[in-house]
């Protein structure tokens, strides 16, 4: 019995012992395994930092999936937007419309002026239009003033308002005529030259056309001054600037 009872408490201290060893070992494994991942998360850190300060990219190996996934999906978003915002610019860029300034420098005149008007129109060319084979036809509108003096000496400023269209060929050769109103009748406007279109768009990549020409104003009655109201006309050469819209 007595043998018996020994065998019996040494196993149990040895029981006692092992369980205490394994808590010892568990306790150790975890402390060796919270170092392990202090380590490698300051080793990380110290990578991204590095890379920050270099300059470049850091990718993250222990980044999961569903965050790579969502990346991705912000990266085709801001892709698509971009397009999106690309094709919003390049439709407004070929709206149709164009505002043009015109101004001229007056070589003709009729009698009725002791000095060539000299002032500018603003042009409204619209993108309704039609081909004609080779030749392109567009809707467009004109407002302008020309301060001038009449042959007594007086000095006043006709408007000149009318609506017509204009041709244009192999988009060089460009011609423009409106009706309407000039000064205080019936009148007509023309405007015939080149077009810079090839080049200050296309070669130079500018938002504006350059035109020049020569321009001319036909009125029925400009102006009634001291009881003479008759009829006139003047031109001279001009440039013009059209912006799209």
């Amino acid at each position: 019995r007595a043998a018996s009872e020994a065998r019996t408490e040494a196993k149990r201290k040895r029981k006692k012992e092992e369980e205490e060893a394994r808590r010892l070992a568990e306790e150790q494994a975890a402390e060796e395994a919270e170092l392990d991942a202090a380590a490698s998360k300051a080793a990380e850190e110290a990578k991204r930092k590095m890379a920050a300060e270099l300059g470049l990219e850091y990718v993250d190996p222990n980044s999961k999936d569903d965050e790579v996934s969502k990346e991705n999906e912000t990266i085709n978003e801001s892709t698509v937007q971009e397009e999106t915002e690309t094709e919003t610019v390049e439709a407004k860029e070929s709206s149709g419309y164009n505002l043009g300034l015109s101004g001229s420098l007056g070589i003709i005149q009729g009698n009725f002026f002791d000095k060539i008007p000299a002032g500018g129109s603003l042009v409204l060319t619209t993108p309704w239009g039609f081909d004609l084979g080779g030749l392109k036809f567009g809707i467009s509108a004109t407002l302008g003033i020309y301060p001038a003096t009449h042959n007594t000496g007086l000095k006043f400023s006709p408007m000149a308002f009318g609506v017509g269209g204009n041709l244009t060929l192999a988009k060089i050769v460009f011609a423009e005529g409106h009706i309407g109103l000039v000064g205080e009748a019936m009148g007509t406007r023309g405007f015939a030259g080149v077009s810079l279109e090839q080049l200050m768009k296309k070669g130079l990549d500018l938002p504006f056309n350059v035109l020049v020409g020569a321009e001319g104003f036909l009125s029925t009655q400009l102006a009634t001054i001291g009881g003479d109201g008759s009829g006139t006309y003047w031109g001279g050469l001009a440039f013009r600037i059209d912006y799209s819209l």
